[in-house]
């Protein structure tokens, strides 16, 4: 896989997870927003097998310089041996106004505020979008059921969810993450 195509999914990662934190917390024009990830996460998103941070900092100057166009001095430093990009407000700005369709997570962001929601509320949402998606009950401590859509190209995360006798809990995980945490 090339370079561009590599950062892009990089940079959709970045976005699509701010976008969805401006939606559960409400957008601040002027506000700028951080992430962090860890090494293992971010050598499965570059393609790459970097040992250690220093090594993938270097590379990530070069995405810096590839986002930049759209996210407007996007900054990267390592905190407590993770990478915390900060993306400043005219980034912000640019994926609060790019990501307005995805009309799927606005419902599901808009479902889950309130933690007073079920499993059918949940495959209600889905099934608005397609019947081709996948709901398992499984056996993790953290979550009950995994859903998620068979077509990556209406969106690429697994949906963990978990109800208890305080409502409805969920956690959006890559393949990597949702693989990692089966593992455990």
């Amino acid at each position: 896989m090339n370079k561009e195509t590599v950062f892009k999914e990089l940079e959709i990662n970045i976005e699509t997870t701010i976008y969805e934190g401006i939606l559960k917390l409400g957008y601040d024009p002027q506000e700028e927003l951080s992430i962090y990830y860890d090494l293992d996460l971010l050598n499965y998103l570059l393609r790459k097998g970097y040992s250690n941070n220093n090594q993938c900092m270097d590379y990530l100057q070069e995405f810096i310089a590839y986002v930049n166009p759209r996210l407007y001095n996007v900054s990267i430093s390592l905190e407590k041996g993770r990478f915390k990009f900060t993306v400043p407000k005219e980034g912000i700005a640019y994926i609060y106004n790019h990501y307005q369709d995805n009309n799927f997570l606005k419902e599901l962001i808009q479902t889950v505020k309130s933690h007073n929601f079920t499993l059918d509320d949940i495959l209600t949402i889905f099934s608005h979008y397609t019947n081709k998606f996948v709901c398992e009950k499984i056996d993790n401590s953290e979550f009950q059921y995994v859903i998620y859509f068979k077509d990556s190209n209406i969106d690429k995360f697994k949906y963990c969810f978990s109800f208890d006798e305080m409502g409805g809990y969920y956690h959006r995980l890559l393949d990597f993450s949702y693989d990692k945490i089966m593992e455990e």
